[in-house]
């Protein structure tokens, strides 16, 4: 994702100053030799060689899953992190028996943690790039209570035609507009500012369904 040019006196001079320069390991990075280079007659003619280098996921992987360990050591625990990417996603799965301590009261703690690694990943990139972070199937749990939630909330706007629910992070609230879909005449959208941006779940007949939807972005980064 991050593409470098290197100059030198050929390609393994090149390749050994960019793993140095960079902390990359091998199998973490992408090359393409734009020029070999010449040594020249009696020192005529001689020229350098040229690179086109490019950190791949693995390096960012790496790097991804060093920063969320680095964290996790803070906490006196034993755990496994593991990282998986596909194009500009990346997935960090957290294992621990004390995997409660990092989730925290409510996922605040996961969704602090997330956040930070969104900002380190993306620090180091130079595109735009995405970090969600599961710990002991969170997401998988939340997701069934967000359910339940939501099923109450669409029964209750029968009667008063708009529910207002507790504020929640940007992937939970997106996690509510998804779940929402597969309900006839209801339609969901959000309000107020973070960390108290909540969702709106609204009974409306012949109304527009999930019509804050061309509002989405990222679940990680945006304001769902």
């Amino acid at each position: 994702m991050k593409t470098l040019n290197y100059v030198g006196k050929n390609a393994e001079e090149i390749i050994e100053k960019f793993k140095k320069d960079h902390d990359v390991l091998d199998g973490e990075y992408d090359i393409n030799i734009i020029d070999k280079g010449a040594n020249g007659i009696f020192g005529f003619f001689a020229r350098n060689a040229v690179a086109e280098i490019s950190l791949n996921n693995k390096y960012y992987e790496r790097k991804l899953r060093e920063f969320v360990e680095g964290i996790f050591g803070q906490f006196g625990i034993d755990y496994f992190v593991e990282v998986n990417s596909r194009g500009k996603t990346f997935i960090v799965s957290c294992h621990s028996d004390e995997i409660g301590k990092i989730i925290g009261k409510h996922g605040k703690g996961l969704g602090a943690l997330q956040h930070l690694a969104n900002i380190f990943l993306n620090r180091i990139t130079d595109t735009k790039v995405t970090v969600i972070i599961d710990a002991g199937n969170y997401r998988e749990k939340r997701k069934e209570q967000l359910q339940k939630i939501v099923e109450h909330a669409v029964e209750k706007s029968k009667k008063t035609e708009k529910v207002k629910l507790d504020p929640m992070f940007a992937f939970e609230r997106k996690m509510v507009h998804e779940i929402a879909k597969k309900y006839k005449d209801i339609y969901t959208y959000s309000e107020g500012l973070e960390p108290y941006r909540y969702v709106v779940i609204e009974s409306r007949k012949g109304g527009r369904h999930h019509e804050d939807r061309q509002h989405f972005r990222n679940a990680t980064t945006g304001n769902q």
